[in-house]
């Protein structure tokens, strides 16, 4: 006792150490029933997953819609478009995204976003602009400012289409940040829907999808034709494995907080295979969470961390020690 007052040490301090020993003898779940992980930011992104709202193959082949699901095999509905009640989802989501804002009260979450990352079939391209895009227009633009609009204006085909008027960029966000570029729109088709034999998951030639969305960018599909569908029926382990290129892809682009607009197989597959499991010691509720299929136009935040150090740079790192006045401090020892 009174080597130890000696030292500086009181009573309550040496019981606090004592106790921090024993808990570090005790695992993570002994001590606190779960577990936390922490990496640099700069191997983490948020992706806000969204599957596409409703279409014209969801309607007529859905059993919990009334649908027949011999009807996914119907050309009919090849690369279906979306219903008009997939159009009012995304007007829903669209205002959902237009007025949250952080807990704070001082950002909209739709300014986080930096890029839009989208299946190159029409449903899910119609989601992405009709959710993540700008305003309806009046007319569409002239040809020398066809970029200006994200969508171009089309009439009603009867059970195949509703007519929809132009869908204009997002140019400066919710409060028009000014010299803020517009929100870039990706075509990928990494994230496309499960490659099989359903007519309504096989896409159009590029240029036709160009001409119809012309300020969405699909520098990133190489071929003209879908030569993947008609070829294989993707397994499970297949589409893992897509999800896994997929995922890489996405890692190595410098935007950390990334819409996808995809489909609910390959939004499975991903969270299947990325999302929470027993190994990590995921709550039976966060797995729930994560793994519960995805309703039409739902958004579902999640927080990819990149263990194998493949993270871009961090603009908010800043290395410490020096001073920013080095030439000073050194004259001053001369």
């Amino acid at each position: 006792e009174i080597e130890r007052r000696a030292h500086g040490t009181d009573d309550r301090t040496m019981q606090a150490k004592d106790s921090a020993q024993d808990l570090s003898k005790l695992s993570i779940e002994d001590n606190f029933g779960h577990r936390f992980f922490i990496a640099p930011h700069r191997h983490t992104k948020t992706l806000y997953l969204v599957r596409h709202g409703e279409g014209y193959h969801n309607l007529h082949g859905e059993p919990s819609l009334g649908g027949d699901r011999a009807n996914y095999k119907s050309e009919k509905y090849f690369d279906a478009h979306l219903t008009p009640k997939g159009w009012a989802q995304c007007r829903a989501l669209k205002k959902h995204l237009d007025e949250a804002v952080t807990h704070d009260g001082c950002e909209h979450v739709m300014d986080r976003i930096e890029l839009v990352v989208v299946s190159p079939l029409m449903r899910a391209l119609e989601t992405a602009v009709g959710c993540l895009g700008g305003d309806d227009k009046s007319c569409d633009p002239p040809a020398s400012r066809l970029d200006s609009a994200l969508m171009l204006s089309r009439t009603a085909i009867e059970g195949v289409r509703p007519a929809h008027a132009a869908i204009g960029t997002r140019n400066e966000g919710i409060r028009e940040q000014p010299g803020r570029w517009r929100l870039k729109f990706l075509a990928c088709e990494l994230c496309r829907e499960h490659v099989g034999e359903n007519p309504c998951d096989r896409r159009r030639r590029t240029s036709e999808y160009a001409k119809a969305f012309p300020g969405v960018d699909f520098s990133e599909i190489s071929s003209e034709e879908d030569t993947a569908w008609g070829t294989m029926i993707e397994t499970n382990d297949q589409m893992c494995e897509r999800a896994h290129r997929f995922m890489e892809w996405v890692m190595r682009r410098p935007e950390t907080h990334i819409a996808v607009v995809t489909h609910s197989a390959f939004m499975a597959a991903m969270l299947r295979e990325f999302g929470a499991t027993d190994q990590l010691g995921c709550h039976e509720s966060v797995k729930r969470e994560t793994h519960r299929w995805p309703n039409n136009c739902e958004m579902r935040p999640v927080v990819v961390i990149d263990p194998s150090g493949g993270g871009g740079l961090d603009p908010m790192f800043f290395p410490g020690g020096r001073t920013g006045l080095e030439d000073f401090d050194d004259a001053e020892n001369v």
